[in-house]
């Protein structure tokens, strides 16, 4: 059983999701449906970009935007809110509540390393208190 003090890195197993800031809405749609995923990091040939949420996808549907039409560059956010895999899973759960978000890029010697969500946060916290 994971604990509140277990690092976060423990969470970061898969490989992560990305995308190219040129691809479209509806390509980013398509990738986050496929790995039933709320975010993919950004990346381009010199690194990465920023990330790309299923909130950000919402906006651009409530803009009545066309989603074959508009670029990942134009709704994703630049600012990359990260953590160091040696961060406890606590650290983690309070730097998303600062910044209120669900989706959190976690990062070994600032390369990601892994994507951790509010759901796995959520999970660690009910198994701490069983």
């Amino acid at each position: 059983m994971t604990s509140l003090t277990d690092p976060i890195g423990t969470f970061c197993g898969a490989p992560v999701a990305t995308i190219r800031p040129t691809q479209t809405l509806r390509e980013a749609v398509e990738a986050l449906a496929a790995d039933v995923i709320g975010l993919l990091v950004v990346v381009d040939p010199s690194g990465v970009r920023g990330v790309i949420s299923e909130r950000d996808i919402v906006v651009a549907i409530a803009e009545d935007t066309d989603l074959t039409l508009a670029r990942v560059l134009e709704y994703m956010s630049t600012e990359l809110i990260q953590v160091s895999e040696d961060a406890s899973v606590a650290s983690a759960a309070a730097t998303m509540a600062a910044s209120q978000i669900r989706h959190l890029v976690v990062t070994r010697n600032d390369a990601v390393t892994g994507v951790v969500s509010v759901r796995e946060i959520l999970k660690v916290l009910v198994e701490s208190h069983s």
